[in-house]
């Protein structure tokens, strides 16, 4: 009770901007760039769907189910890939096990843009679940890195501005993606998969750099100065979860719940990204390259909305600013069905939506961080991630529905998909209102649930 009085002292002193230690500026601002470059890598393919679909001769209904399947690889060695992560230290010795990881998201995104990997429609569905399935392992040790290079109470705003590399990354590889096409070719889509993940190399040789002993007990000794909790308290070599955390937190609500958020999050995050590129190209008659331009707009203020939403998480509460978020995209999602009206109407709902398309994402890590044990904070997160990429399975679901409106060209199994993924959203405000607890802000101990505190691991 006495350090959560104390969090929210150091809070509200401080002031929506954080005073966080300079070393957590870094470490986020490194941490943004890896994550950024990953999820580049992972939205390369909506951003030539229409390219790819010409190539192979794919039907809407056979590209959701690829779609799905790479998506839905993402969560393959989440969890098993969460301890053995988490064994090999905490904090800065992440890296150490962080890695091995972005090179294989990285090796196996550069050769599908080697022509003799993917000659064959089998080749190139074999490296993107390769490269998927460590992808999604990386984003578990990414998001729970920042979390631990910065103190408990802007855990909120730092989950969420480093998960603003998610869409600001889509933005900025949307741009060089368009680029690439532009000028050579749309024929030459492989370009942009040989190329753009390079820039990994660079930025992780520096994150390896920073991250240190030195740098981090900075971090600790600093944050304790300006009144803040360090998220690790120990030595990060030495800060591991007790046996059997990762059965506890499978019984945790909060944790459970957020998963499913998650998974219901990604049902509408890779139902867009699936689907806007094609309506736009197919619906909207826009040229492939500046479908895939276009396309990412949205990612604007979804980095915008990340830190927004996360910063205001810490104040008001993680529940509140989930349902109204939940409710949000609901609303975005429903109106994107007209976004071939005009230039206008295209950048204006995208801009709307965006402001909610990927907040849910930072606020669900950071509800699953603050019900997590000590130590365990990775397990909780994998957990999110095993959810959130099961979710995977929606551009499966919006091929059929594409399909069964009349295919590519025809605008009416667009909209059936959009209200089915508005209809998802409505479902996740739901659970997330009456199966968790909040962990801060003024509802702490006053919300509406079916769950107690106690088994959410909320004190």
């Amino acid at each position: 009770m006495e350090a959560q009085v104390q969090a929210n002292v150091s809070v509200k002193k401080h002031g929506i901007i954080p005073k966080a230690p300079g070393v957590s500026w870094w470490a986020l601002l490194l941490l943004w760039a890896v994550f950024g470059i990953n999820a580049i890598g992972r939205e390369m393919m909506n951003r030539v769907t229409p390219a790819i679909v010409a190539e192979y001769h794919i039907d809407a209904t056979t590209w959701g189910l690829i779609a799905a399947l790479v998506m839905i690889a993402n969560s393959a060695l989440a969890l098993p890939g969460a301890r053995w992560s988490d064994a090999g230290g905490h904090g800065w010795a992440r890296k150490y096990r962080h890695l091995p990881v972005v090179i294989g998201y990285t090796l196996f995104c550069v050769l599908t843009g080697l022509n003799v990997f993917t000659v064959s429609l089998g080749g190139f569905i074999i490296l993107q679940m390769l490269k998927s399935g460590f992808s999604g392992w990386g984003e578990s040790i990414e998001v729970t890195s920042v979390a631990e290079w910065w103190p408990e109470e802007y855990r909120g705003f730092a989950q969420g501005a480093h998960h603003a590399g998610y869409p600001w990354g889509s933005l900025i590889g949307g741009a060089l993606i368009a680029l690439i096409l532009a000028q050579y070719g749309e024929e030459n889509w492989r370009l942009t998969f040989l190329l753009i993940p390079l820039l990994q190399i660079p930025v992780f040789a520096i994150y390896w750099i920073f991250a240190n002993p030195r740098n981090f007990k900075t971090f600790q000794e600093k944050s304790r100065k300006m009144g803040l909790t360090p998220t690790i308290q120990e030595d990060a070599t030495e800060a591991v979860a007790k046996p059997g955390a990762m059965g506890r937190a499978l019984k945790n609500p909060n944790i459970v719940m957020a998963a499913f958020g998650s998974f219901l999050g990604i049902v509408s995050y890779a139902g867009l990204g699936f689907w806007l590129a094609p309506y736009l190209s197919f619906v909207g008659k826009m040229s492939i390259s500046a479908a895939a331009g276009w396309s990412v707009i949205f990612t604007i203020t979804g980095g915008i909305g990340q830190i927004f939403w996360g910063t205001l998480s810490d104040k008001i509460g993680r529940k509140v600013t989930l349902i109204i978020t939940f409710l949000w995209l609901a609303v975005g999602l429903y109106l994107m069905q007209y976004t071939v009206n005009g230039l206008g109407w295209l950048i204006g709902i995208q801009l709307f939506a965006g402001m909610a398309t990927n907040a849910i994402f930072p606020v669900l890590y950071s509800l699953a961080t603050d019900s997590s044990e000590p130590g365990a904070a990775g397990i909780a997160n994998s957990i999110n991630l095993f959810g959130l990429y099961i979710g995977g399975i929606s551009p499966f679901v919006l091929g059929i529905f594409i399909n069964l409106g009349g295919g590519w060209n025809t605008q009416t199994g667009y909209v059936y998909g959009l209200w089915f993924l508005s209809a998802c959203m409505v479902i996740a405000a739901l659970a997330i209102l009456l199966f968790t607890r909040e962990t801060r802000g003024p509802w702490k101990g006053r919300d509406f649930s079916l769950v107690s505190m106690e088994k959410c691991n909320v004190k």
